[in-house]
């Protein structure tokens, strides 16, 4: 009978994907590069970090300084009976904790409508800052539960899957 080709561990699943994942999830989401910091990708956590406080602060300055008339610009925040604004504010909420402080700050009606270009440019950046955070958080649990390995293209997989020299 031929050898068997060697292959990947399973990924993890339900109680067992939720215990290894949900304090890297939870420390990614208070603050982004945190999770990766915490499973010990560093170097990935650090340029993560920068780049959400980089659109965080080009999204506030601009927000800030982009007034007419005295209005700031927005950021979305939740608005009953109107979906896409509420949307909007589940974006903006990747951010994390720091989302409470711009929707104090540039969020509700007294920041509409948009009145400027770069108004509208603050608010999409730190939308953006969000998006890219909740985006990191399913690579983050791709990558506790085993699941990274299943993105690569086949021949990396069977990489991956060959006994190394020695074994």
């Amino acid at each position: 009978m031929p050898d068997a080709l060697p292959s990947l561990p399973l990924p993890l699943r339900r109680k067992k994907a939720l215990q290894a994942a949900w304090k890297p999830l939870l420390l990614q989401w208070l603050v982004p590069g945190a999770g990766y910091w915490a499973i010990g990708q560093k170097g990935r956590a650090k340029a993560f970090f920068g780049v959400w406080l980089l659109f965080c602060v080009l999204g506030a300055l601009q927000m800030q300084y982009g007034a007419v008339a005295g209005v700031k610009g927005g950021v979305f925040v939740p608005t009953a009976g109107t979906w896409l604004p509420t949307l909007g504010a589940f974006a903006t909420a990747g951010i994390g904790p720091v989302y409470g402080a711009f929707a104090w700050a540039f969020g509700g009606a007294g920041t509409e409508p948009v009145r400027t270009l770069t108004q509208e440019y603050g608010a999409t950046y730190v939308m953006v800052a969000g998006l890219l955070n909740w985006l990191s958080c399913f690579d983050l649990w791709d990558r506790l539960t085993g699941r990274w390995v299943f993105r690569l293209p086949k021949d990396e997989q069977e990489q991956l899957a060959a006994p190394k020299q020695g074994e």
